[in-house]
């Protein structure tokens, strides 16, 4: 009889020893397991620029370059306490912009400003701000693709969101006129 109680105590004992095991097993498991990065959005009515030169003319031949956000690299990191999850979510974003020259383009040069917002839960916006980016056209280049530096964004959590909480959006800063633009030519 004293030896099924030691059998079954040493039983009892290995089973516990091995949950504590498994569970240290898990925590290190969780805290490789990459982490969710917000989604990343190029907004459809921001994501293309026609720039004309002065004056009325809207033609072919008034287009000072086209742009277009054709793609947008991204990377995020936690820095987060293990236990309540609460820290920072750094992400780096680096639009990649495509440019055509038109014809009224003597300069061989254009300027664009994008911006990149971060969207809460909520859907208002946490954080916006606009980068300038100079493309050129050397020599007999008619087109050219841009990527620019990473932008380092920063999102503080509490520890009750995470990166699936949130969305970054990415379109060119454009004018009014350049947004009704779009949108006719977005309805053709």
């Amino acid at each position: 009889m004293k030896l099924v109680k030691f059998t079954l105590a040493a039983t009892v004992l290995s089973l516990g020893l091995s949950a504590c095991s498994s569970v240290d097993s898990l925590k290190v498991w969780r805290a490789k397991k990459p982490e969710p990065c917000p989604r990343v959005t190029v907004l459809k009515n921001a994501s293309e620029l026609t720039k004309f030169k002065q004056g009325p003319g809207r033609d072919l031949i008034d287009v000072l370059f086209e742009a277009k956000v054709s793609n947008v690299l991204s990377a995020c990191k936690y820095n987060v306490d293990y236990e309540t999850r609460a820290g920072i979510i750094s992400a780096q974003i680096a639009p990649v912009i495509n440019a055509k020259r038109g014809p009224a383009n003597q300069t061989r040069s254009a300027e664009v400003e994008y911006f990149i917002a971060v969207i809460g839960q909520d859907r208002k916006i946490l954080q916006k701000n606009t980068f300038p980016l100079k493309l050129a056209f050397p020599g007999n280049l008619t087109q050219n693709e841009v990527r620019d530096e990473p932008v380092d964004l920063s999102i503080v959590t509490d520890g009750s969101t995470d990166g699936t909480d949130y969305e970054i959006y990415v379109g060119f800063q454009l004018s009014r006129e350049e947004m009704a633009y779009n949108e006719r030519m977005l309805r053709r």
